[in-house]
């Protein structure tokens, strides 16, 4: 994958702005079902777990993962694409599964916040 089809993806996905946005959505369509406490998601996908729950907020905020939470427990069920999977989602995660893909895509998005932190004045 070039850089350009790297920056045509991400612009049709729309959400990906940070490689933990990335690498969690990658987590969840393999797991899409999944009971995790933060601390342990944050673990799995090797981030901080400020960067985690950003993440987080923005697939819950498109709708591509729920969470539920019981009083009993800390986990929380996160549900991945529960309300159908977008059609760009196996392209993702299938250039994200190699090495070079994933620099591709990572790339472009810091790219992408480069550009906005330019046209914006902040990130």
């Amino acid at each position: 994958m070039d850089h350009q089809d790297a920056r045509r993806l991400l612009d049709d996905v729309g959400v990906l702005r940070h490689p933990c946005d990335l690498d969690l959505l990658v987590f969840f369509a393999r797991h899409p079902r999944v009971l995790l406490a933060s601390e342990s998601l944050a673990k799995f996908v090797g981030y901080d777990p400020k960067d985690v729950a950003r993440s987080l907020d923005a697939l819950l905020g498109v709708g591509l993962l729920t969470r539920t939470q019981t009083d009993a427990h800390a986990a929380r069920l996160y549900v991945f694409g529960a309300g159908g999977s977008p059609g760009w989602l196996p392209s993702v995660v299938q250039i994200s599964s190699s090495r070079d893909g994933r620099r591709s895509l990572i790339a472009a998005m810091r790219e992408q916040n480069t550009d906005a932190t330019d046209t914006t004045g902040r990130a």
